[in-house]
C-alpha cells in the first residue's frame, strides 16, 4: 500500500493548492491512505469544522494538529466528535480530542499518533515527556502499522525520537517548522523517517506568512501581527511511502516538493 503524508497546510493558499494537487497525486502515485497536518489550515492558526470536513471530502484519512491545536476556538465545537482528527497526545492535563486514532484499511489496522516536542516549544511546561508517553501508548496497542507525526521545533529532538522508536513505529515524520528537510531515509531497524515534511501554501512567505512584517520585526525588535500570504507562488511538500501489506516493511519512498506559479 502507498501512504501519502502531507506537511502543514497553511491558510487559504494551502487549502487551494491542496485541493488542486491531492487528487492528482493520489491518482499518479496510486495512494491508498492520506495523512495531512491541518493545524494551520484556518488563517494560519488552528482548524475549524468547515475545513476539517473539506479535508474529509478530499478523502484524507487522518488529520493531525500540533501546537496550534486549540488556537482557533471553533475547534471546541467539533473536536470530540471528529473521529479522524488527532491532537498532541502528551498534554499534562485532560484536553478535548484524542492523541491517536486507529483506522481499519482493508483489514489492516493503522494507528496514527501525534506527539508534541518540548525543546524550544512555547508552552512546553504543559507537556509531558513525548518519549515516555509514546512508549506507554505502544505498549497498550496492537496495530499492524504505526505512523507518528512528531510536531517539534528542534531537529535534534526529532532525530532522537526517530532513532529511539526505530523498528517500532513504521513511519515517523516531523512537522511544525514548515521547511522540508532533505533527509528522508529508512533508519537502521526499518522505520521511515524525515525530520520535517515542510508545508503546503505560500512559497515566498516566511513559513507561510507575509514577509514584510517579519522582516520589520527582525530589523527593529518591534512585534507586528503576522498575516498569512494571500497571493504568489505556492508549494506542496509531502512524502510518499510504500509499505508491504504482508511484511509491513518499507519498500519505497519519495519526497514530493511541488512549486506552482
Amino acid at each position: 500500500m502507498r501512504i501519502l503524508l502531507v506537511g502543514d497546510v497553511f491558510g487559504a493558499m494551502g487549502r487551494t493548492i491542496l485541493k488542486q494537487e491531492l487528487p492528482r497525486l493520489r491518482q499518479q502515485y496510486g495512494i491508498n491512505f492520506v495523512v495531512v497536518n491541518g493545524e494551520n489550515i484556518a488563517h494560519g492558526k488552528g482548524i475549524i469544522e468547515k475545513y476539517y470536513k473539506e479535508l474529509l471530502a478530499l478523502n484524507v484519512d487522518v488529520v493531525t494538529l500540533g501546537n496550534h491545536a486549540f488556537s482557533n476556538k471553533g475547534v471546541f465545537q467539533f473536536i470530540d466528535d471528529a473521529k479522524r482528527l488527532v491532537r498532541p497526545l502528551n498534554y499534562k492535563t485532560d484536553v478535548p480530542g484524542v492523541g491517536y486514532v486507529t483506522v481499519n484499511y482493508n483489514g489492516i489496522k493503522i494507528t496514527v499518533m501525534q506527539l508534541l516536542g518540548r525543546i524550544f516549544m512555547a508552552g512546553a511546561e504543559q507537556l509531558t515527556n513525548p518519549f515516555t508517553v509514546c512508549e506507554e501508548l505502544l505498549n497498550k496497542l496492537d496495530s499492524d502499522i504505526y505512523i507518528c507525526d512528531f510536531h517539534g521545533e528542534a531537529t535534534s529532538e526529532k532525530n532522537a525520537f526517530g532513532l529511539y522508536f526505530d523498528g517500532r513505529i513504521h513511519i515517523i515524520v516531523g512537522t511544525h517548522t514548515h521547511v522540508a528537510t532533505n533527509d528522508a531515509h529508512i533508519l537502521p531497524n526499518g522505520s521511515m523517517y524525515i525530520t520535517d515534511l515542510g508545508m503546503v501554501g505560500a512559497l515566498d512567505g516566511v513559513i507561510g506568512v507575509n514577509p514584510d512584517p517579519v522582516i520589520h520585526q527582525y530589523l527593529t525588535d518591534e512585534h507586528i501581527r503576522h498575516l498569512p500570504m494571500e497571493k504568489g507562488r505556492q508549494q506542496f511538500n509531502a512524502l510518499m511511502v510504500e509499505i508491504n501489506e504482508q511484511t509491513h516493511k518499507i519498500t519505497k519512498y519519495e519526497s514530493i516538493n511541488l512549486i506552482q506559479k
